[in-house]
C-alpha cells in the first residue's frame, strides 16, 4: 500500500469544537490533585495539575502533554480551557512536510 501524495486536510475549527464540546474535568489522583480533560466518551484531551513556585502552590498548569514548563492560570476551569485550546489548536494545524 502506498501512501497517496496529497497530504491530509486539517480538521476544522467547527468540527473540532463539536469534538470538544462536552469536555469536562475529571479528578484522576486525589493526592496529587491532577485532573484530566476529558469527553464523556472518556476521550483525554489534556491534563491540568497543581503549579508550584518556591513550594507553594502558585496556581494550575495546563496542557495537551505534562512537560515541566506548562502555562500557569489562576482557576482549574481556566487551565482545562487552556488544554482544550491547545488540543484545537493541533488539531486545526496543517500536516508538516517530512
Amino acid at each position: 500500500m502506498t501512501e497517496s501524495a496529497e497530504p491530509k486536510r486539517p480538521m476544522s475549527q467547527k468540527t473540532a469544537r463539536e469534538f470538544i464540546a462536552d469536555a469536562h474535568l475529571v479528578l484522576r489522583d486525589r493526592e496529587t490533585r491532577h485532573y484530566e480533560v476529558v469527553t464523556e466518551r472518556g476521550t483525554v484531551f489534556g491534563h491540568v495539575e497543581p503549579a508550584y513556585k518556591a513550594g507553594l502552590r502558585s496556581g494550575w498548569a495546563a496542557g495537551t502533554i505534562r512537560p515541566a514548563n506548562l502555562p500557569v492560570h489562576a482557576t482549574r476551569d481556566q487551565a482545562g480551557a487552556e488544554a482544550l485550546r491547545q488540543w484545537i489548536a493541533l488539531a486545526i494545524a496543517k500536516p508538516r512536510q517530512v
